[in-house]
Formats: C-alpha cells, structure tokens, sequence
C-alpha cells in the first residue's frame, strides 16, 4: 500500500516513471502489423517516445516511420481504409508475371503525398528509423541492408522493404541494388541493435506472432512459384534463400527467447487471428486492440517494477 501511495504521489508531480528504452525494434508482417500500430497508439498517446533507434522490417518500418514522425494516425487509419481497399491486394494478378499481386507502389505513394502524409522533413530530425531491406544480386546470396531514414529516400525505403517476393513483381532500384522485402533474411532485426554495441536491456521487441511460434518449411506449391518466377540462373541463390527463409526466422527467434532473454518483447495474444493478407474489418479492429492492450500492459508493468525496486 505505501509503495502504491508513493507511486502516485510521484506519478502526480512528475509524471509516470516509464521504461528507460533506447532501440525499439519491429516485426513486419502485411495485415499483422495492425497489432504494431496498436501497441504504438498507446505509446503514442502516452507520449512514450524513449528511443535513440527504431529498426523495422516491411510492415514494421512503415508503422515505425509513422510512430517516428509522430503520425502514428497515419498507419492507424492505413489498416481500417487504404489497406482493405481493393487496389492494395489484387489476388486476380497471380497468373499475370508483370502485374503486382500486393501493390506496394500505390499503398506508399498514397501515405507519402497529399493533405495527409508522412513529415519527412520532421521525420529526418526525430532519431534514426532503420529499414531492413534485402540486396538480391545477380548470382550471389542476397544480403541485408539497412537504409537509414535521415540519408535515404524514404519512400523507396519503405517500397523496397515490405516488397514481398512473387506477390510483388520484379525489384525495387535503389542505388544500384536489387531489393526486396527485408523479412527474407532479417524479419526481427534485433541483432542489428546488438552489433552497434546497444544492451539487451536497451531493446523492446514488438512482435506481430504469439510466443512460440516458428515458420514450416515452404510447401511444394510455394517452393514451384518462387523456382519458376525466379527462374534464370542469376536469382538461383534468391530462390535457395526464400525456401531457407523458415530457418532464419526460427533461429532468429530461438535466440531471442533462448539467450538474449535480456530484450523485453512483446507479443500478441493467441487470440489474435490476422494473416498477412487479412480483409476482415473485425479480425483487423480486435488486432488493433490488442495492440492498445499490450502497448499499455507494458507501460504498466515496467513501471510498477522500476517503482517497486
């Protein structure tokens, strides 16, 4: 009860004592991402805004560049009317090689231009917004690379990173680089944070999976598309990375569960129930709601254990 009583006294006179973070870190995902936006809305309206960093992959770094320009609203209001519209996925383009079958251009172009569009001016003096993106180079492996929101173009960044392989035609050019989705070799760039020398404790991973979750390997008919429309030699070592693609993430996530137990994360619950290509109005609300819950629950318990030590 004292500690309670402290609290809110302290709380009263100088506002919530919130977690001490420095790199928040991104998973991406399509339609998933509507849980992100959730869990940062409640950051947003909490004015939680702690990080020297940001690192997104696909969906992750559009929300985190919205998060990050503080136009969060932005990417909120993106998954209940942009994003369910008809022109953003177009199942009818799979047998057509030359049309997008998820149209990235439109969705980006329509969140960077008009009334309503991402501050990139503001946005280059918040701190730095890491864009995973994968280089795929004719005849070697393809390799992550990370554009960075204060030098690069932003909007190809974001095209570039949520460019998901076969369901988005050909590459996105950016400096003499091929590029694709960042998800294929660094879909939860926490590692990214480590190598620049930031601790665990430094780190919030939002995750748009329940905890426990792993990737299967590709099916056949998954396997037969990406052989096909990559056929030419050049993109032989893409195709071997795509069907590998299950291995990385699993690794990825067994060491952040497993030996960097020092990152915080945060997950959805189970009974969040939206795929990447999600057109339910409901399914995508509750998403977003949970998001709100596990944004504040968060908040709430980081604070109550800093407070109580």
């Amino acid at each position: 009860m004292a500690t309670d009583y402290l609290k809110a006294i302290k709380e009263k006179f100088f506002g919530p004592s919130f977690p001490k973070k420095k790199v928040l870190v991104l998973e991406g995902g399509g339609m998933r991402g509507v849980f992100l936006t959730g869990v940062l809305q409640s950051f947003s309206d909490r004015g939680y805004f702690p990080w020297k960093m940001v690192i997104g992959s696909s969906s992750g770094a559009m929300i985190g560049v919205s998060y990050a320009s503080n136009q969060i609203h932005i990417a909120r209001d993106a998954y209940f009317d942009k994003l369910l519209k008809g022109n953003f996925i177009q199942l009818r383009n799979i047998l057509k090689q030359k049309r997008h079958i998820i149209n990235i251009d439109w969705f980006v172009d329509s969140v960077m231009e008009g009334d309503e569009a991402i501050d990139v001016k503001k946005l280059r003096k918040k701190c730095p917004v890491l864009i995973t993106v994968t280089d795929c180079r004719e005849y070697r492996p393809p390799e992550t690379v990370y554009l960075n929101s204060k030098y690069d173009d932003v909007r190809i960044s974001l095209k570039a990173t949520a460019a998901i392989p076969y369901l988005y035609r050909g590459f996105v050019n950016y400096k003499n680089l091929n590029l694709l989705d960042g998800g294929v070799l660094d879909p939860v760039p926490y590692r990214k944070a480590l190598s620049m020398g930031f601790k665990e404790k430094d780190i919030l991973v939002v995750l748009t999976r329940e905890k426990g979750y792993r990737k299967k390997k590709e099916s056949f008919w998954i396997k037969a598309l990406y052989e096909n429309y990559y056929r030419d030699r050049e993109y032989h070592p893409l195709v071997a990375a795509l069907e590998n693609r299950y291995l990385k993430y699993n690794s990825i996530l067994d060491d952040l569960e497993e030996k960097h137990t020092g990152i915080d994360v945060i997950y959805p619950p189970h009974e969040f129930k939206v795929d990447r290509l999600t057109k339910d109005e409901k399914r995508i609300l509750d998403g977003f709601e949970f998001g709100i819950r596990a944004g504040i629950d968060f908040l709430k318990s980081k604070t109550w254990k800093k407070t109580a030590e």
